[in-house]
């Protein structure tokens, strides 16, 4: 038996990876990968949403989705969290930083100034309904250290302001989705 300790998490699963020991429906799906989060909110089961995330050609990934139930006319904050753990708001961690920047910012910023999971804040309409149509190469869906696959969606209660740190002062976390394979 190998000893692996020395390993982190997620060298750990691309080391798996690599040996061929993830089931077959663990591992990204032949073609042009998407993976889906199911958004929940934490106390208001009113919030409910859908995002899919679509590897595009090169390293890009197309976020679209959709959310329900949020305060109308609304400014929120959606980032990308380390940890795929939705048990309670701070069960994710912080924000999905692979690039090792340290640093919050605006997810249009350069590739590795900024956490990767830094996405446009989503504007809600008068029924609470908000939509997300964002482009971006910060993060992958590949199995690698740049993947989002097994982390969590958050949508934080205020506007992110794209400069404060950590977190933009995007105040709470008030809905979660695990980002997981999508149905080829």
């Amino acid at each position: 038996m190998w000893n692996l300790h020395f390993l982190t998490r997620p060298a750990l699963g691309l080391v798996v990876w690599a040996l061929g020991a993830l089931p077959v429906e663990a591992q990204a799906p032949a073609g042009k990968a998407q993976a889906v989060a199911i958004v929940r909110g934490f106390t208001n089961s009113d919030i409910q949403g859908t995002f899919i995330l679509t590897q595009g050609d090169g390293k890009s990934v197309r976020v679209t989705g959709e959310v329900r139930g949020l305060p109308p006319k609304s400014t929120l904050a959606i980032h990308v969290h380390e940890w795929g753990d939705c048990r309670n708001p701070d069960a994710s961690g912080a924000h999905f930083d692979p690039h090792k920047s340290g640093k919050h910012g605006h997810p249009h910023d350069p590739v590795g100034s900024h956490h990767a999971g830094d996405l446009p804040n989503l504007e809600t309409d008068d029924q609470g309904v908000a939509r997300i149509d964002f482009t971006t190469q910060a993060f992958t869906l590949d199995m690698s250290p740049t993947s989002v696959i097994g982390r969590a969606l958050i949508i934080h209660e205020k506007a992110d302001d794209y400069k404060s740190q950590p977190a933009g002062a995007a105040g709470g976390r008030i809905a979660c989705g695990v980002i997981g394979w999508a149905k080829p």
